[in-house]
Parts: structure tokens; sequence; C-alpha cells
């Protein structure tokens, strides 16, 4: 039966946790600002529907911020906006002493992006600025790693889709960076090889490009990291609707790694401001069963978890984000692999994502 990991009890978790640094941190005035951008009407659909999963982002960044007692700025530019508007934005947050924090949410007008750079790097957050940043990954990324990192005590295979965008780029290096060797799938390349994967983290923003062609029963956990808002008000992820049954966890949307990743700023703004010894949030992983294990295994009624009991929420709790889970039928009666993708299947050119870009 495939079990949902639930970002929102993690950020539950972090709210439970900081909560006591609010009677700290709301006299001193600390601020944090969220800078977003807005589109004309004449924009394309696909850049308003990045723009409103910032928009969307934003908001979620203001109220974890203020439940720690910090003030939040959440300036909205207006389309059209040109560099020396913006430039005068930054600016004056990054003289701001009572500003602590900034984030520009991701991703800004193509013109724009080089203004981003002139940030003051000890107020980068997010790791907008990369190895000028105090940290190693953005917040999605961080997040994404320490979701993943329970399944991976034993050095399993893992699948990076999107492997070369901002998110991907800071998974692969936190993985590499703890003894990980994951493989790195982008665009050009052929995404059925991730039915080799013990686990799979997909980055790319491009809405359902997996599909049960390629996430198998043995995948101890699927990371989906893609949000991306619907004409009728829905969101869908990088995983289809109908591989949702098929893994042995997975990330939902909306509900898994957005909550994840403000549970991470909301760690770090504690960490750097208030407390260095602060006490990390913790994902504890859902039962699985290692690959070598898993045929023989399957079958039983209650088979024995190499994983602590979970931590995860059931559908119901996900308010209507969850798809019903499934028990997968044993390997003997699964259907023969699918053949292989036509041509050259992969993921798009990736955008920007994550360091301020879409919350799920």
């Amino acid at each position: 039966m495939t079990e949902l990991v639930s970002g929102r009890d993690v950020l539950r978790q972090a709210r439970a946790l900081y909560a006591h640094y609010r009677p700290a941190v709301e006299p001193t005035g600390m601020k944090v600002a969220v800078i977003r951008f807005t589109p004309a009407s004449t924009d394309p659909p696909d850049w308003r529907v990045r723009l409103e999963a910032s928009r969307i982002s934003a908001e979620q960044k203001i109220k974890s911020f203020e439940h720690l007692g910090f003030q939040a700025d959440h300036v909205v530019l207006p389309p059209g906006v040109d560099r020396r508007a913006f430039r005068e934005v930054l600016e004056g947050y990054n003289a701001d002493p009572a500003t602590r924090a900034i984030i520009v949410q991701f991703p800004p007008p193509r013109d724009l992006a080089p203004v981003v750079d002139g940030m003051d790097p000890a107020k980068d957050i997010d790791a907008l600025l990369k190895g000028r940043s105090p940290y190693p990954a953005c917040a999605t990324a961080e997040g994404i790693y320490r979701v993943a990192e329970p399944y991976a005590t034993d050095r399993p295979a893992i699948a990076v889709v999107g492997g070369k965008g901002f998110v991907g780029q800071g998974v692969v290096n936190m993985l590499r960076a703890n003894g990980h060797d994951p493989m790195t799938l982008d665009h050009g390349d052929r995404l059925e090889r991730v039915r080799d994967a013990d686990i799979v983290i997909s980055v790319t923003g491009s809405p359902g490009i997996l599909t049960p062609d390629h996430i198998r029963p043995h995948h101890r956990v699927v990371i989906d990291s893609g949000f991306v808002p619907q004409a009728d008000g829905s969101v869908r992820g990088d995983v289809r609707a109908e591989a949702y049954t098929v893994p042995q966890n997975i990330t939902p949307v909306p509900g898994g790694i957005g909550p994840v990743e403000m549970a991470t700023l909301m760690e770090r703004v504690v960490r750097q401001e208030v407390d260095p010894n602060v006490v990390s949030w913790k994902a504890a992983p859902g039962p699985y069963l290692e690959r070598a294990r898993f045929t023989a295994d399957r079958t039983t009624a209650a088979p024995t978890a190499t994983a602590t009991a979970p931590s995860v929420a059931a559908a119901a709790r996900l308010r209507g984000t969850a798809r019903p889970a499934a028990g997968a039928p044993p390997a003997s009666a699964q259907p023969a692999a699918a053949p292989r993708l036509p041509g050259r299947q992969a993921s798009p050119r990736l955008p920007p994502q994550g360091g301020g870009g879409p919350s799920r």
C-alpha cells in the first residue's frame, strides 16, 4: 500500500518546535522581505502560471515568518518593473539593519535576473547567490534531501529528474556531499532509466512527466517537487495521478515538499538570528522494502518494513490532496516492462525553480 509522506506534518512539527522563539523575536522588530513579480495580462499563459505559483509560495512564506514573530514585508512588483526600480527595492533592504533576510521569488523576468546578484549575501537565506550564500542549497533542495535521507541509509540508487536545474543542482550537491552518487537526468535523457533507481526525486515542474511507465512498485519513495496551478484551481505535480498508487511511499502535490520548504526556512532564520543550536525538524520514513527483498516479501500480508513506523499522513488527513492508496500486486503479476519511450524522451529545458520558487 502506498504511503503518503506528508509535508504538512513536517510543517506542523516545525511550527511547534519554533513557536517558543516568538516572544524573543517579536519585540526586536527583525524583518524578512519577500519580493515577487506580477505578470501582465498580455504575458504568455505559462509565464502567468509560474508567477501564480510564485504568489502562492510568497504568501506561505509570509505566514511562516510571521508565526515566528518576524515582521514580513510582502513586496509585489508590478508588470513591466524596470531594473532601476527593482534595484532600488533590493538595495533598500540590503541597507536596512532591521531586515535580516531577503527572498526574491523565482522566476524574475529575464532582464531583471542579473539584479538579484546585488543582494547582500549575508541576507540570502534561500541560497539564490549559490556560492556566495551562507547556505549550500536553496530551502527546497535541502528539504528534499532531508525527506529522502532516511530512505537512503544503505546507499541505494537515487535518480534526480531535473538535476541540472536550480533546485536539482542543490539536491544533487547535497546528496554527493553526504556520500551518495545520484543518477542525474535532464533534457535529452531517457526517463525510463528511473526504473533502475530505489528513490526517485523529480524537480522539473513539468506536469505529469513521470507516469506508470517510469514509477515502479519497488521504489522506496518518490519525491515530487512539481507545483503547477491549473485553471480549475487544482495543482499538478511531476508525477501523473495514475502513478500515485505505484511506489511504496510518495510525497503528494500539494501538501508535500512545499510545506517542507517552509519548515526549512523557519529553521534557518531561527538558527541565523535567534538560536544557533535550534533543534532541527525530522522526517521519519514510511515503511519500505529493499529491492532485493521486494519480490519475496511483497506478497506477505504484513511484510517486515525496513524503516520504522511512519509519521506520514493517511489520505484523509491531506484534505483531498491524496489519491486512494492501493496495494500493488505481487511482482509476478506485474505487467511486462513498458517499451522504451520513442525518441529522446526527457524533461524539457528546465526553468529555474526553488530558491524562492513555487511552493507545493
